[in-house]
């Protein structure tokens, strides 16, 4: 285990190794840690007398660790089930909710969405933090899952209802406060349980599997939930006197709330509950001040391109997320097929998820996201080139571009755990909370600026909410939609859906170029971790 690692750490300070490890009478070792050389990157070297094999008997044995059994690596990643619902249905529904169902104007459905995020700025690192350093007897992480998911579950619901007899300000209010507290209620319980990923295992292979695992519940909960949400919007349906049908969506959306906000808080529980026997090593309190410790973690070359990468994964599927209900109704001529699109999606993303993670094993994560972006580049062009009423070819492209969209998702959540090892080398302390917290704000607004510029571009060009024309009897018997005669609208879509996202998948290669953390550079990671852990290593940073 000798040679650079090609790990950058911090470049902008001096950092000089003091470490001289004395263990073992017949194996007298010493380690030299080189942070921040004048080429950005650790030296991992030993000196060692004629028996050089101790160090490397256990590398591939987990090195004493505990080993995951199956119902506790499934207990875990169908929490990400949950979650899912929340992040799937918001994402495919609720831009389509706030404007045609709720009637908030475009403008106002952006203002509602940046002040949520403003709050996030704050709320993410705060819960990451608090979660780092909570006490108690069902640990520092599922205590928060334990008691946020019940109000997560409650905001969930509210947010489909559409209060009556409220003005047009008073409903914007409802809706701004909604959708802050949800917000909140969310981090409050996705941090705590992304954070415990890379403590239940610091194994590399194992980390691809358990996000491997996360992957498809959150795909197989997102499949199920939008496929039946779509549906079940649609149940209210009445025949009007001239054969038309009158569809009631407020009584549709609130239905569908109060079942899958309810379903997904079992998922959580089932977490909860299944890895309550694995075992975590107990952290000792951070001693490294707030912002200094941000600073720290931005210093890191490795965590910020792993969260740019991670970023432009997200917002460029989230623009596509956000709009395809749009898109099918006003370029495909699908809105009846959509629910059957969007499960083509869905399903082919759950397959390659396995496809991926196996890849990724042989080849490495970084290569592995360059193969499956172009997939994803492919798919977004073809959204923005598809032909007028290409309702068929559209099925083609969606199960096309999960090959792609598995790929954004996989890759940067197995590399986060990697990256949070990395930081613990250098500082001496576990700050998962922190991380994750700082990586969900990043998927939140990725989340939150395609809903935002989404309805903010529709708006400019002149997107109207579809009108209802009342008939004698009280009933809605012909809806007016200006939209579908409106060429910026058309071209307006294709621009979100096709080429602002494949632009994005371009910036997401140039920040995957710079992650520096490879299969063997990691196993040197974890080995000096493994060591320092035992007492058998004591690296000092000094600073100079």
């Amino acid at each position: 285990m000798s040679g650079n690692s090609g790990i950058p750490l911090d470049t902008t300070k001096e950092y000089v190794d003091t470490t001289t490890l004395l263990r073992n009478k017949q194996n007298l070792k010493q380690y030299s840690f080189n942070i921040g050389n004048s080429g950005g990157s650790p030296n991992l070297t030993e000196k060692y007398n004629e028996n050089t094999k101790l160090l490397n008997n256990n590398k591939n044995n987990n090195n004493g660790k505990y080993k995951l059994s199956f119902s506790e690596k499934f207990s875990y990643g169908i929490g990400e089930g949950g979650l899912s619902v929340f992040q799937m249905i918001k994402g495919f529904f609720l831009n389509s909710f706030l404007l045609n169902v709720a009637q908030i104007d475009s403008m106002f459905t952006a203002v509602i969405l940046f002040t949520a995020k403003f709050v996030d700025a704050f709320s993410d690192v705060l819960v990451g933090n608090l979660s780092d350093k909570t006490k108690s007897r069902w640990g520092r992480r599922r205590v928060w899952i334990l008691f946020g998911s019940l109000p997560f579950a409650i905001l969930y619901c509210g947010l489909w209802w559409v209060p009556p007899n409220l003005t047009d300000v008073e409903r914007l209010i409802y809706y701004q406060f909604v959708v802050i507290g949800l917000s909140i209620a969310y981090t409050c319980v996705a941090i705590p349980y992304s954070a415990m990923n890379a403590e239940i295992t610091d194994d590399y292979d194992e980390r691809t599997t358990l996000a491997g695992i996360r992957m498809i519940s959150l795909m197989i909960g997102g499949l199920t939930s939008t496929f039946t949400h779509s549906l079940i919007i649609k149940i209210f349906t009445t025949q009007t006197a001239n054969g038309s049908e009158y569809i009631d969506y407020r009584k549709g959306y609130l239905l569908s709330g109060g079942i899958w906000g309810g379903v997904m808080i079992i998922p959580l529980f089932i977490t909860f509950f299944g890895t309550r026997k694995i075992p975590i090593e107990s952290q000792t309190e951070s001693h490294i001040p707030f912002f200094k410790g941000l600073g720290v973690m931005f210093s890191n070359r490795a965590f910020v391109t792993v969260t740019l990468l991670y970023f432009f994964c997200q917002i460029a599927v989230q623009f596509v997320q956000n709009n395809l209900l749009l898109y099918c109704t006003y370029v495909a001529d699908a809105e009846k097929e959509f629910p059957y699109i969007l499960a083509t999606l869905q399903i082919s993303v759950s397959i390659f998820i396995f496809v991926w993670g196996k890849i990724s094993t042989y080849i490495g994560k970084k290569v592995t996201y360059y193969i499956g972006g172009v997939f994803l580049l492919l798919s977004f062009l073809s959204l923005f080139f598809l032909p007028y009423g290409s309702k068929y070819l559209l099925w083609g492209v969606a199960a096309f571009g999960g090959i792609g969209v598995a790929v954004a998702f996989l890759i940067p959540m197995s590399m986060l755990p990697d990256v949070v090892e990395l930081d613990e080398l250098k500082t001496g302390e576990r700050r998962e909370g922190l991380f994750y917290s700082l990586f969900l704000f990043f998927q939140k607004l990725g989340l939150s600026v395609g809903l935002a510029v989404s309805s903010f571009v529709l708006g400019l060009v002149g997107y109207e909410a579809p009108t209802q024309i009342d008939s004698s009897q009280g009933i809605s018997a012909e809806i007016i939609d200006n939209n579908i005669e409106n060429d910026n609208v058309i071209f307006a879509l294709r621009i979100l859906t096709g080429l602002a996202p494949a632009v994005i998948v371009l910036f997401s290669f140039v920040a995957i170029f710079f992650y520096p953390i490879s299969k063997q550079s990691h196993n040197e990671i974890r080995e000096l971790l493994k060591r320092k852990r035992e007492g058998t290593v004591t690296i000092t940073v000094d600073e100079k």
